[in-house]
């Protein structure tokens, strides 16, 4: 009867073990992005029935010893971020055929780029994306940490609930790293002072690209209170942009009965007007 017991339970280990071995691995992996002029491509891919996103570098990339630092300040600087609207990383792992890869969240969503062409971006959505985004970004600062690469293709908006995830993390900062410190980032979203030779990321070169950001929000919803916003985000001159995320406010629109008064004002101002006008001419 023990013997018996014994090999049973023997049985049952192995078939634990090796269901252990299938179920750590990843499976159904399908490239979903390869970057035309960069190192980075992106696989989606299940484990334990739960889908992730693995990003890795290409394969010219793969043994050159620059990239896979880059690759490694990713993770590092992604492992340290924990917040509802920043896309959660979960580890590094080496993953066959593929190498090192981040492992991350998968969004179920679609870029603000691709929301906007979709022409479902509403001016509701668009302040509360640019509250989301601020939040997100005063939350990396705090760290000591830059995005440096704010931008709508870098922004995911999540198809239940429509809420903000900021994504890519592969040109940003932390002061806890001496490599790859040259300015960097998108044309059209770069702050200008960055063009300057020595120049120096810092938290109003985020704000420029948040300013950039919102102008095309503000295009696209024809919100001109967010539009004046941006603009004062977007000043050339660093020192007369936000100093932080927290001084960036778009002002409310006036309320139902704010816009009646206004117009009663008006109006009440119009006669008041043309009775002057009307005692003048009669005297």
């Amino acid at each position: 009867m023990t013997t018996e017991t014994s090999g049973f339970d023997e049985d049952i280990s192995m078939m634990i073990d090796n269901m252990e071995v299938v179920s750590n691995s990843f499976s159904n992996i399908r490239e979903c992005y390869v970057s035309q002029s960069g190192h980075a491509r992106i696989f989606s891919a299940q484990r334990f029935g739960k889908r992730y996103m693995l990003k890795c570098l290409k394969p010219d990339f793969l043994m050159t010893p620059a990239y896979r630092l880059v690759l490694n300040k990713e993770f590092e600087i992604g492992i340290q971020l924990d917040h509802p609207c920043i896309c959660h990383t979960i580890s590094m792992e080496a993953v066959p055929e593929l190498g090192l890869a981040i492992v991350m969240e998968h969004i179920d969503g679609m870029t603000l780029e691709a929301f906007m062409q979709e022409k479902k971006l509403t001016k509701e959505l668009a302040r509360k994306f640019v509250g989301q985004l601020t939040d997100a970004l005063a939350y990396m600062h705090s760290k000591q940490m830059l995005h440096r690469d704010l931008k709508p293709s870098n922004v995911m908006v999540t198809h239940q609930g429509h809420n903000i995830r900021l994504i890519d993390f592969s040109l940003s900062d932390s002061d806890a790293f001496s490599i790859f410190k040259s300015p960097c980032g998108t044309s059209g979203y770069i702050a200008p002072e960055l063009m300057i030779s020595n120049a120096c990321s810092d938290i109003r070169c985020d704000i420029y690209s948040l300013g950039v950001l919102m102008a095309c929000m503000a295009r696209h919803t024809g919100d001109k209170k967010m539009m004046q916003t941006a603009i004062t985000c977007m000043n050339h001159a660093p020192e007369k942009r936000p100093a932080k995320m927290s001084e960036i406010v778009i002002p409310p629109d006036a309320t139902t009965a704010e816009k009646v008064a206004i117009i009663i004002l008006t109006i009440t101002s119009m006669i008041l007007i043309a009775l002057i006008v009307y005692r003048l001419n009669t005297v």
